[in-house]
């Protein structure tokens, strides 16, 4: 069919660019922050870019295919140490030959200088194709930790949710609290609005769970304080929160006093 046509012809291209990098060392100048083998890429610009354009589904399928480019490349870089390590044997055992047979031996001097000249460019040559490599690795690299950290930012609602069902209120206040970064980071997206919008009506259930226990004689100390400490972490009024917990305290030390 025409679209697997032109995704099989997507993927030879990007076959031809890469092994091309390998022996044609010029980089593309032209290209903003978010053309990946441009040299002014930006990881965040990018991954804006698709927050803004694709999906939840369309991301996780793009963080996949990057690890799967990574291990493609150093897989590349691998053959091309190994492609040319019969070069660098061959050339140490010339450069042997011919300190045995120096003397007298101009057409031998020549040919060593040639060969020394040879190991040089190619010594270049490999050097400059590795770190190109290492710096598309590192770009690759930091895109996928970026998309690992937002595809679980939009499992949050779902974390929350589980966590609040299961009583494990400090699980729930740790997964907002470090996920709180990021949404404030990218609030302006419409994708993580909704996360933020279904995140905060979860809280709401949360916070009022913690004000009903922090309110009852009958909740035990730990308990109160966890209540207390976990209100203040989720921004609740630090006098109203202290003034609950000092009044069930002194009024439980009041019926022990008076029993």
């Amino acid at each position: 069919s025409a679209p697997m046509a032109g995704a099989a012809e997507q993927h030879r291209l990007r076959v031809r660019q890469r092994f091309s990098g390998f022996y044609d060392l010029s980089v593309h100048q032209s290209g903003g922050a978010t053309d990946i083998d441009g040299a002014h890429f930006e990881a965040e610009a990018y991954v804006g870019q698709m927050l803004k354009h694709k999906g939840l589904t369309e991301l996780v399928a793009k963080s996949n295919e990057l690890s799967g480019e990574i291990k493609e490349l150093d897989s590349d870089m691998q053959m091309l140490v190994y492609e040319n390590y019969n070069k660098f044997i061959i050339a140490t055992d010339t450069i042997q030959l011919m300190k045995d047979k120096v003397e007298g031996l101009g057409p031998e001097l020549s040919r060593l200088a040639a060969s020394v000249h040879d190991i040089t460019t190619t010594s270049s040559n490999i050097n400059s194709n590795l770190a190109d490599r290492r710096v598309r690795i590192q770009k690759l690299n930091g895109v996928r930790r970026l998309l690992k950290k937002l595809s679980i930012i939009f499992e949050l609602p779902t974390r929350l949710n589980r966590a609040v069902e299961l009583d494990a209120c400090a699980e729930a206040v740790k997964y907002w609290t470090s996920s709180l970064p990021v949404i404030k980071a990218y609030g302006h997206v419409p994708a993580f609005q909704a996360v933020s919008q279904e995140s905060e009506s979860i809280l709401s259930k949360l916070r009022q769970k913690l004000r009903s226990r922090l309110a009852s004689h009958d909740t035990p100390p730990d308990d109160l304080h966890e209540a207390a400490a976990l209100l203040l972490q989720l921004g609740g009024d630090v006098a109203e929160i202290r003034g609950k917990y000092t009044e069930i305290r002194r009024s439980r030390l009041e019926t022990i006093a008076a029993s």
